[in-house]
């Protein structure tokens, strides 16, 4: 594990090296500045990930995607020196970052009408997924999810993994109250993501949602009146399967399954699941990365039917890493349900 992380230091620290020379070649700058600048942007997101400040954590996740995009234009660099054009790519890169900035800000309602044929009450979900509550949100980020999921008038509300997304737990409490607000007939239910395992406060985070009225489910099944809600825990951790899961299930009623990654979708059908809602990938939040996330998932965004099961993937609420999203949408999903059992 050593040997790969000082691996992917001598690779990164290569890389803004690079970055480093190209940048400094088209500016007028005092080097010594300059290195000592770079130097402090290439850490800022480790420095931000140790919670040292929440301006050095917004800091490192703009570094990211800056140095993502960056690296491509260093190489390209090597082989093409025409100096405007290297240029306008930075200004390129720059442009992008901003505004996509500012449309990962714009949440879309995305609608979706399921039909599931068993008997019962017709309900109306609102699903968010990959929320990463944490310190670099804005102030109002939680207030605003609060009202766009009320808005909706759910039934239920899932909250599919990733709802916090930090070592600062402070951060997930100080919207306890707010959380609390969350208006839904019959309750508001989730999983852990990933990332709530990453935080390394789990039993704060968990005790902070039993509090906040959002009901965990880790390898469990809540019986409602007349469906089924399976949560399952994240693949990252060791789980129970899904056989033995729904032993005590009663197949004739309709299961809903939360499993924050959309995988073990062959499992999920076989064991007579109707629906299952992912979220994690993101769609890969900023371009190309969607190239990638469709190669690694059976669906890694939108609707898939695999005979009776059904499968719904969101690109997620919120963002992860740079608050940014280039060629992806941030959404809540409004979902539909009509039950009809065949005769």
């Amino acid at each position: 594990m050593i040997i790969w992380f000082l691996l992917f230091m001598l690779v990164y620290s290569f890389c803004n090296w690079l970055i480093g020379q190209q940048v400094l070649a088209l500016l007028r700058i005092n080097p010594v500045a300059f290195w000592v600048t770079l130097a402090i942007l290439a850490c800022s997101p480790l420095l931000g990930r140790m919670g040292i400040s929440s301006a050095i954590d917004k800091a490192g996740n703009l570094w990211m995607i800056f140095f993502y995009y960056a690296t491509f234009l260093a190489v390209l660099g090597i082989f093409v020196k025409n100096k405007p054009f290297i240029i306008s790519c930075y200004l390129l890169i720059f442009i992008l970052i901003l505004i996509g900035s500012i449309h990962a800000k714009n949440v879309k309602v995305v609608s979706y009408d399921i039909n599931i044929p068993k008997q019962a009450r017709d309900l109306n979900i609102v699903m968010l997924s990959d929320t990463h509550i944490n310190q670099t949100k804005s102030s109002d980020y939680v207030e605003n999810m609060v009202s766009d999921i009320n808005s909706l008038h759910p039934d239920i509300v899932l909250l599919a993994g990733d709802i916090f997304d930090d070592r600062y737990v402070n951060s997930l409490k100080e919207k306890k109250e707010i959380l609390k607000g969350i208006k839904a007939t019959d309750g508001v239910y989730g999983v852990l993501g990933n990332h709530e395992y990453y935080s390394n406060n789990l039993s704060e985070i968990l005790e902070i949602y039993k509090e906040a009225n959002i009901n965990i489910l880790i390898d469990e099944v809540a019986e409602l009146e007349t469906i089924y809600i399976v949560g399952r825990d994240d693949i990252y951790k060791k789980r129970k399967n899904l056989n033995e899961l729904l032993q005590t299930v009663n197949k004739e009623k309709p299961i809903i399954l939360l499993d924050h990654q959309p995988v073990s979708l062959d499992e999920a059908k076989n064991n007579g699941v109707d629906l299952q809602l992912s979220g994690h990938t993101h769609k890969g939040q900023f371009f190309p990365n969607q190239l990638i996330t469709a190669k690694i998932y059976e669906v890694d965004y939108g609707y898939l039917a695999k005979d009776s099961l059904q499968v719904i993937v969101t690109s997620g609420y919120g963002t992860w890493g740079p608050p940014v999203r280039i060629g992806t949408q941030s959404e809540i999903l409004d979902i539909k349900i009509k039950f009809q059992k065949n005769p």
